[in-house]
Order: C-alpha cells, then structure tokens, then sequence
C-alpha cells in the first residue's frame, strides 16, 4: 500500500497515465494508447453495442499490483493468476450474469442506508459479441464511457490496454485483434477503497459514492481505415468568426490521399424533435454558405495524424444563450476519389465567456449565474446513464428557474452536456480532485493521472457551449501546492489548447478563508461556504463578512459561491433549517450579485454566481447515512419544503433577462428624505417627505453605526392608510458605518407600493446611529 510517506523513488514502478499531448502541424493533440485520444459524440458509423448480459466474477484483488506498471511481466502473472480466465476457452458457465453498463454494486432502488452496495474491490466480466463480415476490412474501436476505477482488457486471449478513472471516457484500436465471427473479451475491473491508498483520485472517503465496474455505455465502433478523429472547435467572438481544428488520423499501412469537405448546418430548437436523440446529425436543417470552409486534400502517410485547420466566419450568427440554445452542425465529409469513406458531425454554438474586472460575461453581457448542483445518480441504476434518464433530470432542472448547474465534483455522461446544449443551460464541470492534502499533490505530481483526468475532460467536452468554466478541484488544503497545480493548468490550457473558458476551483471558505493565494491564478474565484455548519458565524453574517473581505482581497476577479445548503435529515427533522439556511445565505449573496432581477447591471457588485447543493438527494459511500441536501429525494418526484421556496425565488430572479445585464441602472440609488421623530427610546420613526413607491427598487437599505452592540434591528414600512410590512435584520459589525439590506420584494407589495413612512425599533439601551436611508436596486 502507499502510504502518505511515500515519494516520487517509491512511485517508479507505478501505473502510468495513457494520454499524453503531442504537437502536430503546429497544434497540441491529444494521443491514448497510440491512436488521437477521438471524439465520443455519437456517429453515424457502425457501432456494435456491448450493453447486455455478461458473466462476471467478483475477486479479492491485489490493489498494489493494480496499481503497478503495465509490462510484459504484469501481463503474464496476471494471466497466469487468472487460471485462464483471460482466454478464450475458460468456461464462465458457473459463473453470474450482469447486465452491463451497470454498477457492480447491488442496488436496492430505495433512498436508504445501504441502498447501494459498498462494494470497492475487483471483478472479472467476460462476454462473446459475433461480429458479421460487415466488419471485415473496417478499423475498429472499442470506446466505453466510463469505468471505475482501473480496468484491463483482454479480446481473445490478447491483452489490449489499460484505463485508470472512473468519470472519463477512452478508448482502444482494437483492429488487430478482431476476427469475423465470435469474439470473447475480457475485462478486470478493481476500484481500490477510498481512504485505502494516496495514488488514486479520489483518494479521501468523499461525500458522494464510489461505483466498481463498467459504469457507462461501451460499444465497438468501425471506421474506414482513413477517418477523422476528432473535431475541435472555438468561437473567437460574437461575430461568427470560429478556429475548427480537424484531426484525421490513417490506421493502415498504406499511403491514403482524401479529400475533406466541411459544412455547416442551422439547427432550429423549437423542432418537435429537438431532444429525441444525442447524435447531431438529426439536428440539421438549412445548410449554410461560410467563408473559409474549403474542400482540403490530404495526403496521410501509413500509420500517421494530420491535423486541418479552418478560419472561418458565419454572417450574422444566431449566439447560443442561456434558454436560447441556437446550435450549428458542422459536418465533415472525407472521400478517397469518388467514394465517400467517413462523415463526421459535431453540435457547436457560438458563444464568448470572459470575465471584465468582477463580472462574467456571457457574449459580452454580464451574467449573474444562478443554479443548482446535481450529483449524476439515481437509486435503481447508481451513476449509469442514460439519454432518457439525463432528459428528465434536466427538464426537473430547467423548471427550478435555474441558468446554470454544477455537474458534482466528476466529469459527467457526455450526453449531459451535449443535453445541456439544447436546454441553453450553463455548466461548471471539474475534476474528482476531492480535498487533496500535501501528499495527495506529491504523488500526483510523479504519477500524472490527475492531468490525464483533466485533459480527457476537457477534450471529451471540447465543442460543447453549455461548459462556460473548468474547475481544477474541490475544497483541497494545501495552499502552496494548489496554487502550483491551478498555475499549471492554467498555463497548459491557455498555451496549448485555448478553449476559450474560465478556470476556477471550489475551494473551501475556510481552508484557508478569503485570502486564498491558489486562487491567484484562476480567471474566477471560488467557494464554497458553509457559514454556521461546518464553520464559524452564522450564514448570513459570516457569509458576508467573507465575502467582502474576499473581494477586498481580488478586487479583479469574479466571485461565485460554488455550494451553499444543508441537509433535511433522513427523519425530516431538519427540513425548516434547510429552508432557513438556504434563505439566508442567499440573501448575504444576492446583495453583491452583478446583475439585478430585473436585468441591471450592478456596477460594484462581485457575485457573479450562486449554487445551491443539490437538486436531489444522494448515496455516501461510507453508508452511515446518504445526503439530504436535495430540495427533491432521489426518486425525483417527492419534493421538500425548500422546492417551493426555491422555486418563487429563482423565478424572481431569471424571468426578465435570465441573469444577463441587459441596462445600466437608471436610478442605482435614491436617497430618501425624511423627518425623523423619537417615538421612545430606540423606537425612531422617520417620516418620508412624499410618499414612495418602493417596488421599484430591490433593497431599502440603512447606514448606520453602534458602538456597542451586533444585533439586528426591526424594520417596520407603513403605507398612507397606515398598513405595515416589516423585516427582522440580521447582525451588525461595531465600530464602523454598515449597512443594512432590508429585501423589498419579501415586504408586502401593496404596502411599499404607497410607503410613507420608516420604522426602526432596537434595543433601547444601543448607541445607535443612522446616517442614511435609500432605495437600491443591487447592494454595493
């Protein structure tokens, strides 16, 4: 085992990363085993699915020898230790059937305690697949989406390659060793204990589940011999202009002179059959006309990977936007003289995400980010997914009033996001990277799994809009190496592959608090923040004295709360703390958002983002209790009390311009003017010298100062007919001017409609002064 003494001498033998990136025609690809690391969007190609029945053996497996490096000595004892399984002819007769992609874990459907196996260890799964000759003279593929944690494959006897993680897909040239006919193939799958080992990612007993087995869909897929791999492609503004990488890659051993012709096609997302299925290709309508797409002739030497670059411009381009998800196709067409040998499509929008100073902006507009996380689970299929399955998730989603989701702390399905596309809902998407410590950091350095987990993220995501932020990690402590790891990252990404996203991280608020230099870095700061739960204040007041000393601290960057939320307890005796918590974080947080409800831009506002955690509720892999954070249960249909509230709040906040800054505020604050009257002591009226109608505006707002006391005060309004509405503030900081945010649009409309006058009552022993009353539409 290795333990947290151990250094980089004691990692040389171990298992090695299998993407590496290589420069080609002046572009850094991405290569795994051998071959352009390929798109996974589906295709119109042969593909032969392996989903279905398989046989499947659970063993005690050697974790250490796992976790070594593949050689020809590795390869033999372990098929020697097999007793041959690993062939064609073992007899797995005896053995259980699995339907697969499916978790090894049993699963009970129910949210409960032990409702999915904890089962972190290894198994064996052998199936036949008869392949036709319909296969003969193809290149074929074996792709599979996902597999935990390090699987080995075997076809006919013969050891194909390797995959370390569990959230990220890759693939296999696995040409050579197909037959036409009957095919047995062979994998051994162990996932290593979280806790048990420093070298893994995760590593640490994480709040969310750890899966064994083929988790996510794996197929066979042939190709010409000759075909494209791959296609990447990035917008450069909000004109239309776009840089199309094309990767074609020859897998024979004979010279191949093609042709490539590109198009681009409309798409419309009001079609009935917008959502019917993944593959772009159904999504195209009306070809376009575009400068710069050129028919190409390629030659491709035996064995070798071209890379094709376009410069191109679509006129008046119809932007990809948050609930107007306008998508192109771009189809790429290659012929060997007059026979068409391969077609590839590939859904894109164009769309720009930058950050100016503390704001976000979406296609140069700011954006205020509202949204929710989802941990990608559900109780009678663990983490498999499914087009359907990810459908409803997000029409569920979609309905909470919500711009944008936080896809957990794991690379999603790839449907997810080609899912998020169509919805025009933005995504954070990050790596497992779960409070790494020193260690942690030390090994993966030497061992390089984490880079190799990241840049399949990312280029298995490449085209997709909805991800508008790569986060590098969640809630890790220490500080000095994190801020190495993000500054590489960082660096890797703008230097050999500009996708043209933000990076941020999830970082923990207290771990070490607001003066976080990993965040240096990083284009947006971020937190999570549990102010009053797992650390110090309370959740209003500490999340607002942490949240402006943060921006104190990086003036320049955006701000996004990552979490906020707490459990509703399995028993329900908790949901009205859940709704109480939820309420007051998010006031602390709205206060300082960038852009109003009403589509404002607030000049000194550094919120870019608010997430609450979670949408449903979900499995821990200690099993001690599962999560309750959800505002739904998992069964997605029974709903907690937060649901409504969240529900009326995020309406509010999404229905004028769906978090964008549409305006400059014409009115940002008005001074109120007023006769003030003593009414006992601390009761003090203040009398407007007209009547206001304060609907308008989103905040009534109070500066004042106490020398002596941190409590709240009693905000009373009373309209000319004498009806009151009032707001209990929270705390105070002393010894300073601070000012109270009174919400208006909790008050009573019909009442602030005719405001006439303002009623303070506070304890009557404070020193307490006000120096100002106003009307605001955003906090400052």
């Amino acid at each position: 085992m290795i333990n947290s003494k151990a250094g980089p001498a004691s990692l040389t033998n171990s298992l090695r990363s299998t993407l590496k990136l290589m420069k080609i025609d002046e572009k850094m690809i991405p290569f795994q085993n051998g071959i352009p690391y390929p798109s996974f969007e589906p295709q119109s190609r042969m593909v032969q699915s392996l989903e279905g029945e398989w046989k499947k053996k659970r063993f005690e497996a050697d974790h250490d020898w796992t976790m070594t490096k593949r050689d020809d000595n590795w390869i033999a004892k372990t098929e020697q230790d097999s007793f041959g399984i690993t062939g064609v002819e073992f007899n797995d007769s005896t053995w259980e059937t699995h339907y697969i992609p499916l978790p090894e874990n049993k699963l009970t459907g129910k949210e409960e305690v032990n409702g999915a196996e904890t089962y972190e260890n290894g198994v064996w799964y052998r199936r036949c697949v008869f392949l036709d000759e319909n296969w003969s003279g193809k290149t074929i593929s074996l792709k599979c989406l996902g597999l935990s944690y390090v699987g080995d494959f075997w076809i006919n006897g013969s050891y194909v390659g390797y995959h370390e993680g569990g959230y990220t897909p890759f693939s296999f040239d696995v040409t050579s060793y197909l037959i036409n006919g009957e095919n047995t193939i062979v994998v051994r799958v162990d996932n290593p204990p979280w806790t048990s080992r420093i070298d893994t990612i995760p590593a640490v007993d994480n709040d969310f589940f750890n899966y064994t087995g083929i988790i996510q869909d794996i197929f066979l897929e042939a190709t010409s011999g000759v075909h494209v791999a791959r296609t990447d492609i990035v917008p450069q503004n909000v004109d239309g202009d776009l840089d199309i990488t094309v990767v074609v890659e020859n897998r024979t051993e004979q010279s191949r002179n093609i042709s490539l012709k590109g198009n681009i096609f409309e798409t419309d997302f009001l079609s009935e059959d917008w959502l019917s299925e993944p593959c772009a290709k159904s999504l195209c309508k009306q070809r376009l006309e575009v400068r710069g797409l050129k028919e190409m002739k390629v030659e491709l030497a035996p064995f070798e990977t071209k890379v094709l670059n376009y410069r191109l411009s679509i006129e008046n381009p119809k932007l990809w936007s948050i609930r107007e998800p306008n998508l192109y196709v771009l189809e790429v067409l290659m012929s060997e003289g007059q026979l068409e040998v391969d077609s590839f499509y590939s859904q894109f929008g164009i769309r720009t995400i930058k950050t100016n100073q503390a704001k976000i902006c979406l296609n140069e507009e700011s954006v205020f980010l509202a949204g929710v996380a989802r941990h990608e689970e559900w109780p009678g299929y663990g983490r498999t997914a499914s087009w359907d399955r990810i459908k409803s998730d997000f029409h569920q989603i979609a309905d909470l009033s919500v711009n944008m989701v936080r896809t957990a702390h794991y690379p999603n399905h790839i449907y997810t996001f080609i899912m998020l596309d169509r919805l025009g809902l933005t995504a954070m998407s990050e790596i497992p990277l779960w409070q790494f410590e020193t260690h942690h950091y030390e090994v993966q350095e030497n061992r390089g799994i984490s880079y190799q987990m990241w840049r399949e993220m990312v280029f298995s995501h490449f085209n997709r809009p909805s991800i508008i932020m790569w986060s590098t990690q969640n809630e890790s402590k220490d500080v000095k190496l994190r801020k190495k790891y993000n500054e590489k990252l960082v660096n890797e990404v703008r230097t050999a592959y500009n996708d043209g996203r933000l990076i941020t991280q999830s970082a923990a608020a207290d771990q070490p608090g607001f003066d976080d230099e990993s965040m240096e870095p990083l284009d947006v700061a971020g937190w999570t923040m549990y102010f009053g739960i797992f650390h110090g204040s309370t959740p209003y007041e500490g999340t607002r004295d942490f949240i402006e000393k943060a921006h104190q601290k990086w003036p320049d960057k955006p701000i996004i709360n990552t979490e906020y939320g707490i459990w509703s307890n399995a028993d329900g005796s908790n949901l009205q703390e859940q709704v109480a918590i939820y309420n007051d974080v998010q006031l602390a947080l709205l206060e300082k958002a960038t852009v109003s409800p009403q589509g404002f831009i607030n000049e000194k506002g550094f919120i870019a983002g608010i997430d609450y955690w979670t949408a449903f509720d979900w499995y821990v892999n200690h099993n001690q209790f599962y999560q309750t954070m959800g505002m739904y249960h998992m069964d997605r249909t029974t709903k907690k009390p937060l649901y409504h509230r969240f529900i009326e709040d995020h309406q509010r906040l999404m229905k004028t311009t769906n978090g964008l800054g549409k305006y400059q505020s014409p009115e940002p604050m008005i001074t109120l003017k007023f006769k003030e009257e003593i009414l006992s002591s601390g009761m003090v009226e203040y009398i407007l010298e007209e009547p206001k109608n304060m609907n308008i505006f989103n905040y009534l707002t109070v500066k004042l100062m106490d020398s002596q006391s941190l409590e709240g005060i009693n905000v009373q309004i009373a309209d000319v007919k004498g009806n009151i509405t009032s707001f209990q503030t929270y705390g105070i900081q002393v010894n300073r001017v601070y000012e109270v945010f009174v919400p208006l649009w909790k008050l009573s409309h019909e009442v602030i409609a005719n405001a006439a006058s303002i009623q303070l009552t506070y304890n009557p022993n404070r020193q307490l002064k006000v120096l100002e009353l106003a009307c605001m539409m955003a906090g400052r």
